[in-house]
């Protein structure tokens, strides 16, 4: 994440570490000078003559950006679950993770949620397109109380297209039957 600032003086650019733990880099070119940012908390004083490498200590940064730090959306979450052989029945790992899921959407201010139903390669394309949608529906099922605050809801099924597992066809793969919920 890349904040700008204009606290006087001087206006600055700071790289802030992702939610994931992640820093990306950028590269900022002014009259004629360039300097790139790569590490989090990397920061670059912006002026006429161009961008200067600065310190800034958190606390400054924490102060000079806390709106901007309180506006940012909260991370999408991605939860996946896994169903019994060719059934719409969660296993019970799985079934446990509904509570998980319903607070995600409940903490979402406008909830948009995605639900994709998946199968391993057993049966055929037609039957497994129908079995991935009836488990999204299962899912969503489940999930009734909390998507009625959701902005958008999208149940879906890709049957046995995009496996988490690659295999022939004709394969049992317990890792594709699935429904991947994501909640932003």
């Amino acid at each position: 994440m890349l904040l700008a600032a204009g606290c006087a003086p001087p206006s600055y650019l700071v790289l802030l570490e992702q939610d994931d733990g992640k820093t990306g880099s950028v590269i900022v070119t002014h009259a004629g000078r360039s300097a790139r940012l790569d590490q989090a908390g990397a920061a670059l004083a912006l002026n006429a003559t161009g961008p200067s490498p600065l310190t800034v200590d958190e606390n400054q940064i924490r102060t000079d950006f806390a709106a901007a730090m309180q506006a940012r959306p909260q991370s999408p979450q991605t939860f996946v679950l896994y169903f019994e052989g060719t059934t719409t029945t969660l296993t019970t790992a799985s079934a446990a993770r509904i509570a998980d899921i319903r607070a995600s959407v409940r903490s979402m201010p406008a909830p948009d949620v995605s639900i994709v139903g998946h199968t391993d390669r057993a049966g055929d394309d037609k039957a497994n397109e129908a079995l991935g949608l009836e488990r999204a529906k299962v899912v969503r099922n489940l999930l009734a109380d909390e998507l009625s605050a959701a902005v958008e809801i999208a149940v879906t099924s890709h049957g046995e297209r995009n496996p988490l597992v690659p295999t022939a066809d004709g394969v049992l793969e317990p890792r594709n039957r699935r429904v991947e919920i994501t909640v932003r």
